[in-house]
């Protein structure tokens, strides 16, 4: 029941629009060269660039007092940029075009979203940074369109731009989510099916395994790639998988026994070798040398009903296997077959603001993951914490706050590493129907497991806006 699941979430994380995040497997492979010994990071800092970010960062704080300073009743009608953040016509339904578009089957979306920050103290070196994504997205419904009842086929592209902080930084979980490099891609390109009034569901194509498995809390937008998009620590010790805006030929299927409990499946084509922030989305050919990687996953809705009166929550547990040769970490020259792993994900509701169904309100959310074989995998325990609170101030009831913490523990096998920890303190303001302001502080403890790479304090925001 993947359409009772997307409602459930809605339901439980109302003061979250558009996409939660993003960080492909190759971003997780330039933080290892980041981390190596010897390596040269990108040096990429000039005064239009610093210039650029400061403007842009001044436009977020503008735009979020405007959101902010008037209550909804006493906003001036005649202010264009209030008009504009208020037109449910132009943002939602493009002047009812959007809206005829859907009632054919068809069901197109925009998306931008931006990462301005700056390393104020500590790291390798002080630094700003701009980074940011813009999407299309269509959806087909093929019932609609050619009488398929169930089936749509979806594709969806992406333009990413900027640089990367934690390339200044020389840390591992990068600070920016919204860092692809600067390309023009493909990203994915799917059928899926719906049987049995939702109880099974197969999704067949270029897909990515971040949009199915791994995802980050449904409650809360975080900044910090450890956890948002998808678990990092996944990605750096299995690069070939894929999120957002990445995908690889796979098949996912979902079964939902009963409304509140699911049990998923993945199997997907993996080339470890691909430096995926230079692929462009069209590298469709599979060679046979490279191997695959499966995940399976089960997952329990708590009182996410609409009828529901306890406090929601969600839980999952699973594990992944990849197929390809690793090599050694302390000796290059060996190799072995296979790479694997398990992982853990809740979310809980522990406190509400008024009656049931009611928003605002507090929640914890954790992950962990652990990878058996440090010889092979670079950060074999990893492990996070946090807690967000919807409607925090009074009035504003679809704002989130939240805190997260990020812990990555380096294989002995990695001289003179041992483990990053990272504290973000976030606060995602819903200035508008689609527009979402995000101030964001991050502090990084030990970059990289080096103590020979001082403590970093990272300031900025985020915008996201979705038509």
């Amino acid at each position: 029941m993947p359409e009772r699941l997307a409602s459930a979430l809605a339901d439980f994380s109302p003061a979250v629009p558009g996409r939660q995040g993003r960080l492909d497997a190759m971003a997780a492979a330039t933080l290892r060269t980041v981390a190596s010994p010897g390596a040269t990071p990108k040096l990429r800092h000039v005064t239009e660039q610093a210039r650029s970010a400061a403007a842009a960062l001044f436009l977020l704080i503008l735009l979020a007092s405007a959101g902010d300073a008037f209550a909804d009743d006493e906003r001036p009608g005649g202010a264009w940029v209030e008009t504009w953040l208020q037109n449910r016509k132009l943002v939602q339904e493009w002047f009812g075009f959007r809206d005829t578009l859907v009632g054919w089957g068809i069901t197109p979306s925009f998306r931008y979203a931006t990462d301005l920050q700056a390393n104020v103290l500590g790291g390798q070196r002080r630094g700003e940074a701009y980074a940011g994504e813009m999407f299309l997205d269509v959806d087909l419904d093929l019932g609609r369109l050619a009488g398929l009842t169930g089936l749509t086929f979806h594709v969806s592209g992406d333009w990413s731009s900027g640089t990367d902080l934690s390339a200044d930084i020389g840390n591992f979980f990068s600070v920016a989510q919204y860092f692809e490099g600067n390309r023009t891609r493909l990203y994915t390109m799917f059928f899926q099916q719906s049987f049995f009034n939702g109880h099974l569901d197969v999704k067949v194509g270029r897909i990515a395994t971040g949009d199915d498995f791994l995802t980050s809390p449904a409650n809360v937008s975080l900044v910090n790639s450890a956890l948002n998009p998808i678990l990092l620590a996944v990605q750096a010790n299995v690069p070939s998988v894929t999120d957002e805006p990445h995908a690889t030929w796979g098949g996912r299927v979902t079964i939902w026994p009963i409304a509140s409990f699911y049990v998923a499946a993945g199997a997907y084509y993996s080339d470890n070798t691909l430096d995926e922030l230079r692929t462009d989305g069209t590298e469709f050919g599979i060679d046979t040398k490279h191997g695959y990687f499966v995940i399976g996953e089960v997952g329990y809705l708590l009182n996410y009903e609409k009828s529901a009166t306890g406090l929601p929550g969600r839980y999952r547990a699973g594990g992944y296997y990849d197929s390809n040769r690793y090599t050694w970490l302390s000796e290059p020259d060996r190799q072995e077959q296979g790479n694997y792993g398990f992982f853990l994900l809740g979310e809980q509701m522990v406190y509400r603001e008024g009656g049931s169904g009611s928003a605002p309100g507090l929640t914890l959310f954790g992950a962990f993951v652990y990878a058996p074989r440090q010889r092979i995998n670079q950060l074999p325990w990893f492990a996070s914490a946090g807690v967000s609170y919807t409607g925090l101030i009074p009035g504003r009831d679809k704002d989130a706050a939240a805190f997260a913490l990020y812990y990555g523990a380096f294989s002995q096998d990695l001289p003179g590493q041992t483990y990053e920890v990272a504290l973000e303190w976030t606060y995602a303001i819903a200035v508008a129907p689609g527009l979402t302001v995000q101030p964001d502080i991050q502090y990084i403890m030990r970059p990289s497991g080096r103590s020979s790479i001082g403590n970093a304090l990272v300031v900025g925001a985020q915008l996201s806006i979705q038509f």
